[in-house]
């Protein structure tokens, strides 16, 4: 048996190596950007049982300086592989690390329980050990299933073969990156599409329409990803494998895009808005919710040409990006300060228009205010008017008569859109609006902040001064 096994997987790995090639090549050369200390090859070796995965793990390519071993969480009998000649040499007697050696080869053994066994559908996620700091180039997954369920396993790497003994099925996968999840299910779907970056599997033939669509998507990722066109597992997407159903065209083009930039730059499901705004800009097309369309379509109608090329090499040049760091780098290119991204991120579904900023610190009686916030818009300077008025001594409760502000002697009542304010029980007109809501933070005018609640503003080159002329 293990001589038909070592057979296969050799005639298989040799047969598909060429095409892989590429895939791996185009992964290595990337590496050094993603930060890590260091980079291993490993070859799972994982056997499936009716209630519990074993797992022989093989780390290649190690260095020679102490490794800290990151075991899966729910793994038990953890050990090395005796079968392995040397392959305990460098591993500490607790099982937490592999101490410094030569051996660059090492190898260990643990199970993964299967609390019900394998159910149909089932996603197995961090099933496989980590070494601390650092990042895996190479994966080849052998997987024995020893109960003869049949279906089929997906990980994302490309599938070299599979095949079904007397007394085993086999699936042996080979491919550049790590593997963060496995997927199996029941009914086997057969592949309808397969290139450097996509396994496509359906039940169906993919259109003409879907088949350019994906020659046309011309991705610089480094991992493989797999694409299964089945219903209501829309729920369940992951680094290296997406669930679609069949519809539309667009749908299919956005899904496959946004997960693709997910995994290129490691932005987690929370991060779905700025992992739609990057798909836009890095493929030149709109892509995702009809918000983050709307910041895409803001910012490239802003841009100049040559801005929007500068952009776009700031994104394939920064790896780690977040909406603050989105924000760096459009506050560089455009040389006005902007917190675009995060304002969107924490407004939800309400659309943050592109302001800019006030760079200045601002100091309130002398103390320096960390969360307030200057916008520039239609010719208007606005104050954060939570942060301002809490500073001075005021509360803030918004009702449905309208806006209350007050201390202890002075209380103001704000009426929504109506050209009056009421101070201490008097009525005043007001011919235009001292507050004004913008994403979903309440901003207040420089004129009337500095009328209504008696204040002196001194701007200097790097600061700006807010004192209270006076105390009622």
């Amino acid at each position: 048996m293990k001589f038909v096994l070592s057979f296969l997987c050799l005639l298989l790995i040799v047969t598909n190596s060429v095409l892989l090639l590429f895939q791996y090549d185009a992964y290595s050369s990337g590496l050094e950007e993603n930060g890590q200390a260091f980079y291993y090859e490993q070859e799972v070796d994982m056997t499936v049982k009716k209630d519990k995965l074993v797992i022989k793990q093989h780390f290649n390519n190690m260095l020679n300086e102490e490794i800290t071993i990151l075991w899966p969480i729910n793994s038990q009998n953890r050990s090395c592989d005796l079968e392995t000649s040397d392959s305990c040499s460098r591993l500490t007697e607790d099982l937490t690390k592999f101490k410094a050696g030569e051996d660059s080869t090492q190898s260990v053994s643990f199970e993964i329980p299967l609390v019900d066994g394998l159910i149909d559908g089932q996603l197995i996620q961090d099933f496989l050990v980590k070494l601390d700091t650092g990042g895996v180039s190479l994966t080849s997954l052998h997987i024995t299933d020893e109960v003869k369920r049949g279906g089929m396993w997906v990980s994302g790497l490309p599938v070299i073969g599979k095949t079904s003994l007397d007394l085993i099925d086999y699936t042996l996968s080979f491919g550049a990156g790590d593997v963060q999840e496995l997927y199996w299910q029941q009914e086997v779907l057969p592949i309808q599409y397969e290139d450097e970056n996509f396994t496509i599997y359906a039940s169906s033939t993919l259109s003409d329409e879907v088949t350019n669509l994906l020659e046309d998507l011309n991705f610089t990722n480094n991992e493989h990803l797999a694409v299964l066109f089945v219903e209501d597992k829309n729920n369940i997407n992951v680094s290296r494998i997406t669930f679609i159903q069949q519809g539309d065209i667009a749908s299919i083009q956005n899904q496959l895009i946004i997960n693709h930039i997910q995994s290129e730059y490691d932005l987690s499901p929370d991060d779905q808005l700025i992992a739609e705004v990057l798909s836009s800009f890095l493929m030149e097309i709109p892509v995702g919710s009809a918000k983050s369309i709307w910041m895409y379509e803001t910012i490239n109608n802003y841009f100049t040409i040559d801005q929007r090329v500068e952009f776009q090499i700031a994104l394939r040049n920064n790896k780690q990006l977040t909406a603050a760091k989105l924000d760096e780098l459009l506050t560089a290119i455009i040389d006005l300060k902007t917190s675009f991204f995060v304002s969107n991120v924490q407004s939800g579904a309400v659309n943050f228009p592109l302001l800019f900023e006030d760079s200045r610190p601002v100091y309130i009686q002398e103390l320096k205010q960390e969360h307030m916030k200057i916008l520039f818009k239609d010719g208007k300077i606005l104050y954060a008017a939570e942060p301002l008025l809490t500073s001075l001594g005021y509360t803030l409760n918004d009702t449905d008569k309208g806006l209350y502000v007050q201390n202890e002697t002075r209380a103001f009542r704000f009426p929504i859109q109506e050209p009056f304010y009421v101070l201490n029980k008097k009525r005043y007109d007001a011919l235009s609006e001292p507050f004004e809501i913008i994403g979903s933070q309440l901003y207040i005018e420089e004129a009337w902040m500095i009328r209504l609640f008696l204040l002196n503003i001194e701007k200097q080159d790097k600061r700006i001064n807010i004192i209270q002329s006076a105390q009622f």
